[in-house]
């Protein structure tokens, strides 16, 4: 991230808006600083501004998602799943890396597999992945850093269920980790539906 980039995101709401808006290297540079700290509500007002930030609609046909899916999943109010914010990442061109958190060694290597584990495409295989980095973990230790039943930890983390980010977020924090947000060369997607009413056709084009 760049001085001046920083200084940037550091502004009032509106800039920041404008900011992201279709510019994945500073919706990076945005997400990485406001998922540094593993905090959720952080996070969760951070996806928020950046989905608000987007044409809406087509961000919804991007990720995959119903508009009123897209805005009750990022409002801000409810923990989202992983696999819809894969998607929202991949919709805006950006995705997902895991580092240690600074002045620490993630346990086992996680950090690296973690990463290799978002940088699927398909959410379902980042999720299995993430299932994976747990369960090479002792979990009986992981457990009580989470503060959660041994069989609650194979539950939500056994690759099967879509987990919050809340719990992904408690997971990273006990394996001393953290998320960092990479810019990605925007995809080949269909063309934006043209805006405004369709043109009128004359009585003699009918003919």
């Amino acid at each position: 991230m760049t001085d001046k980039l920083l200084v940037m995101l550091t502004g009032d709401e509106a800039n920041i808006a404008e900011l992201v808006r279709d510019n994945p290297a500073a919706i990076s540079a945005y997400l990485t600083e406001q998922f540094a700290e593993n905090d959720l509500l952080k996070a969760k007002n951070a996806l928020s501004r950046v989905m608000k930030a987007q044409n809406v609609q087509i961000l919804a046909r991007d990720a995959g998602l119903r508009r009123d899916a897209l805005y009750r999943t990022f409002g801000g109010r409810i923990d989202p799943q992983l696999s819809r914010i894969l998607r929202l990442f991949s919709a805006v061109n950006v995705r997902a890396c895991v580092v240690p958190v600074s002045g620490t060694d993630s346990p086992d290597g996680a950090a690296a597999r973690l990463s290799e584990a978002f940088a699927c495409e398909n959410p379902a295989d980042a999720i299995r992945g993430l299932s994976s980095v747990v369960k090479a973990q002792n979990v009986t230790a992981l457990a009580h850093k989470l503060e959660m039943l041994r069989t609650n930890v194979y539950k939500t983390f056994g690759g099967k269920v879509d987990p919050q980010l809340s719990r992904v977020l408690n997971l990273f924090t006990a394996l001393q980790v953290r998320f960092v947000i990479e810019g990605m060369q925007p995809k080949a997607r269909a063309p934006r539906p043209k805006l405004g009413r369709p043109r009128k056709i004359s009585h003699a084009s009918r003919e």
